[in-house]
């Protein structure tokens, strides 16, 4: 079992554990083998070039 990603427009919309016969399969749906020195998390952008998850950066909440 490998952990992989699924990409939508360069976000991954989500993750799961498969074998390469189930990704085999799903040849329609961009998955992307990822590790946990490249960990993926939904919400996170995809780096073709370089094949890097990149972390979303939060968005600064104001201060009344």
């Amino acid at each position: 079992m490998t952990n992989y990603a699924q990409i939508i427009d360069n976000i991954v919309v989500d993750v799961i554990v498969a074998d390469k016969n189930f990704v085999a399969m799903e040849s329609d749906k961009m998955l992307i083998r990822y590790t946990n020195q490249n960990p993926a998390g939904i919400g996170y952008g995809y780096d073709p070039i370089t094949n890097m998850f990149i972390p979303p950066t939060p968005i600064p909440i104001p201060y009344d």
